[in-house]
């Protein structure tokens, strides 16, 4: 016989306490060891195994014989004499879960609230039928059998009234409400948190929340789960799961809580779920929303295997390998600032400082990026071309369309962002249906398609008709990209794309300082920099101003040494990087930072003299010997 979770509670608690719940009142009945036997074998020192066998015969003969007396509760005498059948409580405690009776313990109102929530099981399963001795007219005891329902919905009529309007709370219609105006408290130390388990063990909510907790987790409707799951936080999902599978031990639900490590800290909705969940992602190679279960599991590879970060979490989004390892990984994003509700590919953009623009400016401006590694370049370059686009600065931005207007018979130029997005009237695709709209007789409903060269085959029907721009994925790049424009099977040789991206990121002379990417960005998303001198400066901002960030640019052989060396005498490539943290690890102080080749989601720790070498080597080669590291706030 398969023993159930119970059964680990029985050999702390062996032959110890039954106890009895009645209708009218709570009691507890210490029993010895012979009592809870068989009374045929008084003495015998049975086993748990046997124990059990032996009530579970006593639960079929009993449950048999109230199956045949079948009651509505409202038919009865008076309730006061009705009580639960021993066998019927026995069997609780034989099968429940310990969580589970630790709970119904409280008080008569908690056990019938987990009755009703179907928190506790017999020998039988699930309790849909409640089991229960009476007194009939003749004054003898009468085992019966009442239907759940009926049960609940007539007792709550003359005692524990307040359960009916829980059940209420918690219906399909409320509970959303009702969990969004709870507060999920994360403890902040030990003291804290046994306060808030035993808040929660005599919460009268916590066994409604208990019960929607094991709908997602056992259920075999997964209906009725993916209704909570959809209308219930990733965050408080997971909150309820440590609750419910640990109401009997503060300290094990503590522990979850008091863990140093940012996936813990993640999972108990502490630090944002981006700074995880994309990496989750790629672990298991699920593009979708990952599950509660999912999160879990990944963290614990996170958590037990520091190695795994080093070569896995941005699949497909190329950036600098290796990459770090999970527990400097943890570290550094348990102070980062950085908000990376998104991923990026700086493999696969040309021009690093696009890359650290990118991110710079949706931390400061957060927008809806659309996933996927095919357009993760674009997402890039749109970023930059709309800071240089919404002050008019063509210069800027030179991606122009050209083509020859029939009218006049001169070249016209349009500018263009690189592919394809509904909302954007200057996307390529969208640029190119106009320029055939207006002179070339296309429909005004005229669509255009971005297609591989390896996609597009002109005998195909779906390539027949219609508008197409054709490129070769494997020669283009963020900064070059040779492309051919097809409309109605025919390539149309006088539209040509031209330009490419080339400016400042900071300031190289007095005369363009408007249009450096740091100037952009004070004018068009008002931000305010200054300048970041030594270490106390960098630490004093970052720990002053909740949003800030610092970047700048370095040699990257001083700022990555252990990737880039040099081979010559002064030879620099230069690096954007961005910094948003600093923790403290063996007793020194290290900076968390992301160059711009560095995965997103997995920022590194550096030291502040690798920042400051690599800063004052770029300044010795920098048109005007600027100190190339601010610090940005809004």
């Amino acid at each position: 016989m398969k023993l159930k979770t119970s059964l680990l509670f029985w050999q702390n608690q062996f032959c110890k306490i039954i106890i009895l719940i009645g209708l009218g009142s709570l009691s507890a009945k210490t029993f010895s060891q012979e009592q809870i036997l068989d009374q045929q074998n008084p003495g015998l020192i049975e086993s748990l195994e046997r124990l059990i066998e032996v009530h579970k015969k006593q639960f079929d003969q009993s449950s048999t014989k109230a199956k045949s007396n079948l009651k509505s509760l409202s038919t009865l005498p008076d309730l006061k004499t009705i009580k639960f059948d021993p066998q019927f409580m026995r069997s609780l405690l034989f099968y429940s879960d310990e969580n589970f009776l630790k709970l119904a313990q409280k008080d008569e109102c908690k056990l019938h609230s987990m009755l009703e929530n179907k928190l506790l099981k017999t020998a039988s399963g699930e309790v849909n039928n409640i089991q229960i001795n009476f007194l009939n007219k003749e004054k003898k005891i009468e085992v019966a059998l009442i239907p759940s329902e009926n049960f609940f919905s007539e007792i709550y009529k003359v005692k524990c009234l307040n359960n009916r309007e829980f059940s209420t709370l918690f219906n399909d219609t409320n509970f959303s409400k009702t969990i969004e105006a709870m507060k999920f408290t994360i403890p902040k130390n030990t003291t804290d948190c046994d306060g808030i388990h035993k808040e929660w063990t005599d919460n009268s909510f916590t066994p409604y929340l208990c019960h929607i907790q094991q709908v997602i987790k056992k259920s075999k409707d997964t209906k009725t789960a993916n209704f909570y799951k959809s209308r219930i936080s990733t965050l408080n999902l997971n909150y309820m799961d440590n609750l419910c599978n640990n109401l009997n031990s503060a300290a094990r639900f503590c522990e979850n809580y008091l863990k140093s490590d940012i996936w813990s800290r993640i999972l108990n909705g502490e630090a944002p779920l981006y700074k995880m969940s994309y990496k989750c992602q790629n672990l298991f190679n699920k593009p979708d929303e990952l599950t509660t279960q999912d999160l879990k599991n990944c963290a614990s590879k996170l958590q037990n295997a520091s190695e795994l970060c080093e070569s896995k979490g941005s699949k497909n989004l190329p950036s600098l390998f290796p990459l770090q390892n999970c527990e400097n990984t943890s570290l550094a994003l348990s102070k980062a600032k950085l908000i990376t509700n998104y991923h990026d590919c700086p493999g696969n953009v040309d021009n690093e400082a696009i890359t650290n623009i990118h991110r710079i400016v949706n931390h400061f401006a957060p927008r809806k990026i659309i996933p996927g590694h095919e357009n993760c370049a674009g997402e890039a370059s749109y970023t930059f071309a709309r800071l240089n686009l919404d002050i008019k600065h063509d210069e800027g931005w030179p991606l122009k369309i050209c083509f020859i207007n029939h009218v006049s018979g001169k070249e016209e130029c349009l500018p263009y962002i690189p592919g394809s997005k509904k909302e954007e009237p200057l996307s390529e695709d969208q640029v190119i249906a106009s320029i055939l709209y207006h002179h070339k007789g296309a429909a005004s409903k005229t669509q255009c398609r971005i297609v591989d060269s390896k996609v597009f085959n002109p005998l195909r029907s779906e390539f027949k008709f219609g508008c197409f721009i054709v490129y070769n994925a494997e020669s283009c790049t963020t900064l070059y990209c040779e492309k051919k424009v097809i409309w109605e099977e025919k390539v149309l040789t006088d539209i040509k794309f031209i330009g490419s991206p080339l400016f400042d990121y900071l300031p190289s002379t007095f005369v363009n300082e408007r249009y450096s990417f740091s100037s952009l960005l004070n004018e068009v998303k008002g931000t305010q920099s200054r300048l970041i001198k030594n270490l106390t400066d960098l630490k004093f901002y970052l720990d002053k101003i909740p949003t800030s960030i610092i970047h700048g640019v370095g040699c990257a052989e001083d700022l990555l040494p252990e990737d880039f060396q040099r081979i010559v005498i002064n030879q620099c490539r230069p690096m954007p990087f961005i910094i948003d943290g600093h923790v403290q690890k063996n007793f020194e102080t290290w900076i968390v930072l992301r160059s711009a080749i560095d995965d997103l989601h997995t920022p590194r720790l550096v030291s502040w003299q690798n920042i400051f070498n690599a800063v004052s080597a770029y300044r010795e080669l920098h048109p005007l010997n600027s100190w190339t590291l601010y610090g940005i706030k809004k």
